[in-house]
């Protein structure tokens, strides 16, 4: 199989915003991640740049992937085009990429700085209105994420190594990089082949999984799940949710191992719960995500074997909607796991 997986390590140069809430004129920042889809929105659109005849004709151009990639006679050549997957970053197979969370790492201490009031539409100072207060990672924080390339995307991965470098480098990732904020530099990447990427890290949570009869996993940021009508579940004990959960469980095993897999889930329970969370969206309105956030503990109907405990812990790359961009990642919670007696 076609595949790489690429870690990241990297260092803020700037200050990060990273919305939280808004409370009054003060802005919070997170500290812990930025969401996958907050690296793949600056990564794509920094190969859209690059390689679109389109990006050099105007700002705001009218550009419509759906509707221009499949006109463009470099489409099969093009990063952007054989990257972007849909509007959901979703394949009609196997993706050809994934691009998960980036967590910050060490003891932060955030400090704060005061930005004079924008006009929303013109972007010129408001006078006479108080400053906005925001709270920033400072620069010098440490940062990792991953990115994993598959199929027909391997064969990109200089393009996006470098759409990496140079978006984070001069456009900025997170919020208020207009105003010179989300800048960093990589240090070092790690690449690695699909088999040393599963030793790596799926392996050491497989086998902390097999012959447990429950164990309970972190979802990070949230888990979205689709009904048969197309809404979302937010509540782990509505009709369905079950059937669904152990679908995409089985459904991510196949596209990373090709194989077809039943996970024997007998019930799920844990302290879920509704959340839901704003971000940017390219239409230019921020687009608000509800789905079932915090914990989830799985009941197992037997112990597992290795390949079913692969597929439980191949779900730290997510699964659900938006599963490519970091949405539904399921991470194991330490000491959690309860064996079954012999």
């Amino acid at each position: 199989m076609n595949f790489i997986h690429l870690r990241f390590h990297g260092e803020t140069t700037s200050p990060w915003y990273v919305g939280k809430k808004k409370y009054g004129d003060y802005l919070y920042t997170r500290t812990d991640y930025l969401w996958g889809r907050g690296v793949r929105g600056p990564v794509l659109r920094q190969l859209w740049r690059t390689y679109c005849f389109k990006s050099d004709l105007m700002e705001k151009v009218d550009f419509v992937p759906e509707r221009d990639c499949t006109k463009c006679s470099n489409a099969e050549k093009c990063p952007f085009n054989n990257l972007r997957g849909t509007g959901n970053g979703d394949f009609k197979d196997k993706p050809r990429l994934i691009v998960a969370n980036l967590f910050f790492k060490g003891d932060i201490r955030t400090e704060i700085v005061p930005l004079a009031t924008l006009n929303d539409q013109h972007k010129h100072v408001v006078k006479g209105k108080a400053p906005v207060y925001v709270e920033y990672i400072p620069s010098g924080v440490r940062f990792e994420f991953e990115i994993i390339l598959m199929g027909n995307g391997v064969r990109f991965v200089g393009d996006v190594e470098k759409a990496v470098r140079v978006s984070l480098s001069f456009f900025g990732w997170g919020g208020l990089c207009n105003e010179g904020f989300g800048r960093g530099v990589i240090n070092n990447v790690e690449k690695r082949s699909f088999k040393q990427f599963e030793e790596k890290f799926i392996l050491p949570i497989a086998e902390k999984l097999m012959n447990v009869k429950e164990a309970s996993f972190n979802i990070v940021p949230l888990l979205l799940l689709e009904k048969s009508n197309g809404n979302i579940y937010t509540n782990i004990f509505e009709d369905g949710f079950e059937e669904k959960l152990t679908h995409s469980i089985n459904e991510r095993y196949w596209q990373f191992y090709d194989e077809n897999i039943y996970v024997p889930i007998r019930r799920v329970s844990g302290k879920a719960r509704t959340i839901k969370i704003t971000g940017w969206s390219r239409t230019g309105k921020n687009a608000t995500f509800t789905g079932i956030g915090n914990e989830l503990k799985l009941h197992f109907e037997r112990k597992l074997n290795l390949e079913e405990a692969k597929a439980i812990a191949i779900t730290r790359y997510g699964i659900g909607k938006y599963k490519n961009q970091g949405f539904g990642s399921l991470r194991l919670k330490p000491n959690t796991c309860i064996f079954k007696s012999r």
